[in-house]
């Protein structure tokens, strides 16, 4: 038997725990996408602009600009995100108030799955992954 390369494993633990946030998400009728434009939000300290959000989820989700800005739109519909005069985007009360649920929900899950391991560890693995990430992206951008 072969050992499997380090993708694998870090592949395993990345679908693990993404299928823990995907039931939280479920719950609140939130896809991954929208997450990621109303944590983008809920986690900055000012309004952002359109066009600063929409490229950050066409980044973040490998999406085309028409299909971030219809997102965008949809959480707008939804009464999630308002735009004021200037064009920046916030979360509006309903919008920080789901966020802030997810945040927690996410937060109960981290410390279960985290607990229990030695922080120097966690801090090993993080430098470790973000090494990882920094060299793919190198990469990426020279194939």
């Amino acid at each position: 038997m072969t050992t499997p390369l380090p993708g694998v494993d870090i592949g395993d633990a990345a679908k693990a725990v993404r299928s823990l946030l995907d039931v939280v998400l479920d719950a609140r009728d939130v896809t991954f996408a929208e997450w990621v434009a109303l944590r983008t939000l809920g986690t900055s300290v000012e309004r952002v602009s359109q066009p600063a959000l929409r490229d950050g989820v066409v980044l973040a989700l490998d999406l085309d600009a028409a299909e971030a800005t219809a997102l965008l739109c949809s959480l707008e519909a939804r009464g999630l995100l308002c735009y004021d005069g200037f064009e920046q985007v916030g979360l509006t009360v309903d919008g920080a108030v789901l966020f802030d649920e997810i945040q927690a929900g996410v937060a109960a899950i981290t410390a279960e799955v985290y607990g229990g391991i030695d922080a120097g560890e966690l801090a090993t693995t993080r430098r470790v992954l973000a090494s990882v990430a920094a060299r793919a992206t190198e990469l990426r951008l020279r194939l």
